[in-house]
């Protein structure tokens, strides 16, 4: 469907790079996104079946600050930019996002359960970053919440794609940072999220209006699982994740082990 000249509520299976200049500017509300971090990643989580698709783009970040540039022109002005990203490649979103935008917080998403990496010689890695930026200004809808956000994870046998964010995490971010009919645009949909998320909201806890989306996603076998599965399948991701804000700050020692403590992994208690 298009009102503007361009798609609006699509799922366009496309080089996010090449949809992204056919957008005219400043056209987009918000922009929230989980981009390949560039360390060419491959889950191996499943064991029962096959290991989920590996995804395009992921072997190094050269293409960032182009992309950035091509983000910030089809902004509207005195909007937000939501970029998941994880420890080691911070300072590379980091330092291409601020040359075009302000960057407001760092926000910590701490899941239910822990990835892998080195199970002796390190700590279990339970967080993910969120680059929380800003073209102009614009304030957060609602009260003022914690740059902290506890949210279950999406179980890895429920999971289409490798690092699948939970619907109602997304949720969350774009009713904080859009007013209904907004357009919210995804160039690294996955397997669809963030869409879902917009056309949920008005059957969940918020303000219950949908916003509207663009989705772009260069592996055609994502792109196809979303379509197939459709918002049937999502609603069991929402069911499974309960998100938590903290907004009074709460005095307690500085090392809270038992709170962030690695849980066992869901793909255990599935039995998978």
């Amino acid at each position: 469907m298009s009102t503007s000249g361009f798609p609006i509520n699509e799922f366009i299976c496309g080089d996010c790079f090449a949809e992204l200049e056919r957008l005219p500017d400043e056209c987009v509300d918000l922009v929230l996104t989980d981009p390949p971090y560039g360390i060419d990643y491959q889950s191996n989580r499943r064991t029962a079946r096959e290991k989920l698709p590996k995804f395009a783009n992921d072997c190094d970040l050269s293409w960032v600050d182009g992309w950035v540039d091509q983000v910030h022109r089809v902004m509207k002005n005195d909007r937000h930019f939501y970029c998941f990203t994880r420890f080691d490649m911070y300072p590379v979103f980091y330092n291409s996002i601020s040359r075009k935008f302000k960057v407001k917080n760092c926000l910590i998403w701490v899941k239910n359960n822990h990835g892998s990496g080195d199970l002796n010689g390190s700590f279990a890695p339970q967080h993910e970053m969120i680059i929380f930026a800003s073209k102009g200004r614009r304030d957060l809808n609602g009260l003022r919440d914690s740059d902290v956000l506890e949210c279950d994870n999406v179980p890895s046998a429920m999971r289409a794609h490798s690092t699948q964010k939970p619907i109602e995490l997304l949720r969350q971010l774009i009713e904080k940072s859009t007013d209904p009919d907004e357009l919210v645009l995804d160039p690294f949909a996955g397997t669809g999220s963030t869409g879902f998320a917009c056309v949920d909201i008005h059957r969940h806890k918020g303000d219950k209006h949908t916003r509207n989306y663009l989705l772009f996603e260069l592996n055609r076998e994502f792109r196809d699982y979303a379509i197939r599965a459709g918002l049937g399948r999502q609603e069991m991701l929402i069911e499974t994740a309960k998100i938590k804000f903290e907004t009074k700050p709460k005095h307690r020692p500085t090392l809270r082990t038992n709170r962030y403590r690695g849980k066992k992994d869901a793909t255990m208690s599935l039995g998978i």
